[in-house]
């Protein structure tokens, strides 16, 4: 899957209602035809997404902070996930060697900027002003990534740094 030129989502830990929203449909509106969708999946809202995308068989790419060895989905989307591996729709990768274990604040930002080596686009649902979700979009910017969000007052910080507002 990581070949057809997969879209990253991000959002950090905290997110406003309107942008949860966006988030919402704009994962609603994905399918099987669509360009995979790569991610962490860790904050709650990136977790929301994740269930829709797994719901609607959109293709998912599931970047681990840690070893897949010993991985195990989180409870409330297990068998979801389980059945998009067996159907070829979701896949589960690590840029981390099979002894690193435990996953860390560290190691989850090394797996975002991981994330941005392997696609051309991400969608930041929302960055908190200052924080690390913010930190990685500098850094896509920086790094030529072209950096998508949705339009809403919450986002102007990321539409400052040179993010397309997505209507």
């Amino acid at each position: 899957m990581l070949t057809s030129s997969p879209i990253a989502f991000f959002c950090s830990q905290s997110c406003p209602g309107d942008v949860i929203l966006r988030a919402q449909d704009w994962a609603n509106a994905r399918d099987s035809q669509s360009a995979p969708v790569i991610g962490g999946f860790h904050t709650p809202v990136e977790r929301d997404v994740l269930r829709i995308l797994l719901r609607s068989s959109a293709p998912v790419t599931i970047v681990l902070a840690r070893a897949v060895t010993g991985w195990r989905p989180p409870a409330p989307l297990s068998a979801a996930i389980r059945d998009a591996i067996a159907t070829g729709l979701a896949e589960i990768v690590s840029p981390f060697p099979e002894t690193h274990r435990r996953t860390t604040a560290a190691s989850a930002e090394a797996r975002n900027r991981h994330i941005l080596t392997l696609v051309p686009t991400i969608l930041i649902s929302h960055a908190a002003l200052g924080g690390k979700t913010e930190e990685l979009a500098r850094a896509a910017i920086e790094r030529g990534v072209s950096v998508q969000t949705f339009a809403s007052p919450h986002n102007t910080n990321l539409i400052q740094l040179g993010a397309t507002a997505l209507a």
